[in-house]
């Protein structure tokens, strides 16, 4: 990934038995190979899928209205993240703790 690429998380619900409907949607548009989907996590919970993202805010923000469009989709949330710290700076600091 481009350190100026922003990510984001998309937690996805689906409607009810239609998990395989939008799995076959998703693998039918090749989301999966989009450069742009670094991820895709079937899980349980409040939301079906995780799906993460990966580009410009521009890029990411495209692909969720793509994902919302499709008609197995009950509702979205999506989860940007910003860089709070440098990881270089965190790394280079683990091994100076006592």
């Amino acid at each position: 990934m481009n350190s100026k690429d922003d990510r984001a998380y998309v937690l996805v619900e689906i409607h009810p038995g239609k998990e395989k409907d939008f799995c076959n949607e998703v693998l039918s548009k090749g989301w999966i190979l989009d450069s742009k989907v670094e991820r895709m996590d079937f899980v349980h919970g409040s939301f079906d899928f995780i799906i993460t993202l990966h580009g410009t805010l521009k890029d990411i923000d495209k692909k969720i209205l793509e994902i919302r469009k499709s008609p197995f989709v009950h509702r979205t949330e999506t989860l940007i993240c910003f860089e709070m710290f440098s990881w270089e700076d965190i790394s280079s600091q683990v091994g100076k703790q006592p």
